[in-house]
């Protein structure tokens, strides 16, 4: 079942890039058109691997890590005709793939934005990225929908007042057999983003930086998560401990 989270008012160019940045369709996203969102000299794309200076290079990873964001291997006609092209091979009814592989996507959280006095705009969005491997084995997976963008009726004609409406799938969970009970997967992996766009006056992304924390990224190792636990608590004791004794 999923659940929606409540509804938060942004202005149409934010809508619009959220949408083409966090879009899970395979449709084209904003970064494979670099030239309608980022500007001509000053576009600027950071992570903690890496920097892009140039709407080419931004365009090219996206693509890159667009790929990669779905895996399948397709059923054994299909790589036969795809090897041997010439060779007759009956179509399958079905377009479904033998079994999927890995799946990427990312689910917004919160959303902030600001606006300065010269016109320049700066958005803050937080989501989380998931990435599961082998997504058939899970109960309750489905890759969540594109955000939605809906205009409020009762604000005036001459404000317009876009709503985003956030709503997340259920945690993928793997099934106990003979039993009607799921326990969490461990081939789920979720890492928190913080996303910081900045906009010039014309509504053009000058800088467009993704922030991990490094205790998020410790954690994806399995056992580091009930490691920090102890250790975090264990090291507040002991700063207590010291404090107290100076």
């Amino acid at each position: 079942k999923h659940s929606e989270l409540s509804m938060v008012t942004c202005n149409p160019l934010t809508y619009q890039v959220c949408d083409f940045v966090y879009d899970n369709s395979p449709s084209t996203s904003f970064l494979d058109t670099a030239e309608l969102f980022y500007e001509t000299r000053a576009g600027h794309y950071e992570n903690p691997l890496i920097t892009a200076t140039s709407r080419t290079l931004i365009a090219d990873i996206h693509a890159l890590v667009r790929q990669f964001s779905i895996i399948d291997i397709p059923k054994p006609s299909k790589l036969l005709s795809a090897l041997l092209p010439r060779v007759p091979v009956k179509d399958s009814v079905s377009s479904d793939p033998w079994f999927r592989v890995l799946r990427i996507w990312s689910e917004i959280e919160e959303f902030s934005e600001s606006e300065s006095f010269d016109g320049h705009k700066r958005s803050i969005v937080e989501h989380t990225l998931n990435i599961l491997l082998f997504p058939d084995l899970h109960m309750g997976f489905k890759m969540p929908k594109s955000l939605s963008l809906h205009t409020s009726e009762s604000t005036p004609a001459n404000e317009t007042v876009h709503e985003l409406s956030l709503v997340v799938p259920t945690t993928p969970s793997l099934p106990v057999p003979g039993t009607p009970f799921a326990v969490p997967s461990p081939l789920h992996i979720q890492l928190h983003v913080i996303t910081r766009l900045s906009f010039n006056e014309q509504g053009q992304i000058t800088y467009h930086r993704d922030v991990w924390d490094m205790r998020d990224v410790i954690g994806l190792v399995p056992g580091m998560r009930i490691a920090q636990w102890i250790l975090g608590r264990a090291g507040a004791w002991g700063l207590s401990w010291i404090a107290k004794r100076l």
